[in-house]
């Protein structure tokens, strides 16, 4: 999970700090805060999913069950990306979490 800002444009501004919810944000920077020459409310940081464990776990898998042939394949491909597929579910719960959340 990744946090981040939108400056005036409308570009994504990656914030390098994480925490749970806007209210622990706001205990490690403020309610209030620059980034740049651009000031920001707490209110206004989202947060994002910065990774597909999904499609990862699947190519992990995979490369690992190809010491076991075709089947080796085939049932590591599925159970990393079952692994894969739980860590993204866990992170989608996460940014839901925070953005959920007020201060």
């Amino acid at each position: 999970m990744q946090l981040f800002v939108k400056d005036r444009f409308g570009k994504k501004i990656i914030l390098d700090v994480t925490a749970p919810t806007r209210r622990q944000l706001a205990f490690k920077i403020g309610n209030e805060f620059y980034v740049g020459d651009q000031y920001y409310h707490i209110n206004q940081v989202t947060a994002e999913s910065n990774s597909n464990d999904t499609a990862g776990g699947a190519v992990l898998g995979g490369l690992i069950g190809l010491l076991g042939g075709g089947v080796g394949v085939a049932v590591g491909g599925f159970l990393g990306g079952l692994i894969g597929n739980t860590r993204d579910t866990e992170e989608k719960k996460k940014i839901n979490q925070f953005n959920q959340s007020r201060v």
